[in-house]
């Protein structure tokens, strides 16, 4: 049997979350680079002509039906619900940027959990190696995406594209020409 879940910034955070409209993604850009997140927050976004993108597309639509019980959840668009055990699930095609990932899928738990009242957690299926991970709404994790919330609030209400250092993750980004880290 799943626990109820509370959560004394439930409110709070839903109404930042539904103030700003942010998505799952939010959470992932803002632990991968800010201005990618600074760019998805004020909309731009050049995923449509990055060939990386369209060959995760293709897999994900020819390999893993979306599951249809997810249609209509703003914000909330994983891969699969488990409505009867409380799991959200997310597909990854490799197991990098497992914290930026975790702070999706958390996300996608926090939200369900703050909607139903009952405790989510998340899985990731790590589709190269066929494994999974669990992510548990525990202090640590929600502190984190209090934070994200915030830092996103701030990316959110800031005119200036902010600074960004050269990663490694850089030269499969969709936004790779713009920064120009290509």
């Amino acid at each position: 049997m799943t626990q109820r879940f509370q959560w004394n910034r439930s409110a709070a955070f839903s109404e930042r979350v539904d103030r700003l409209e942010l998505h799952g993604l939010h959470f992932q850009h803002v632990n991968l680079c800010e201005r990618r997140a600074w760019m998805y927050l004020h909309r731009v976004n050049f995923a449509q002509w990055n060939s990386h993108v369209a060959t995760g597309a293709a897999h994900q639509a020819t390999h893993y039906k979306r599951d249809r019980s997810t249609i209509g959840l703003f914000g909330l668009a994983p891969d699969r619900v488990d409505w009867s055990e409380a799991i959200v699930f997310e597909n990854k095609g490799t197991g990098g940027a497992q914290g930026a990932v975790d702070h999706q899928v958390g996300f996608y738990a926090l939200m369900l959990s703050i909607a139903t009242g009952r405790a989510w957690t998340g899985r990731v299926q790590v589709l190269t190696n066929r494994r999974w991970r669990e992510v548990r709404l525990d202090d640590t994790l929600l502190d984190g995406l209090w934070e994200d919330s915030l830092r996103l609030e701030r990316l959110f209400l800031s005119e200036r594209v902010p600074d960004a250092p050269r990663i490694g993750l850089c030269a499969s980004c969709s936004l790779v020409a713009f920064c120009g880290y290509d």
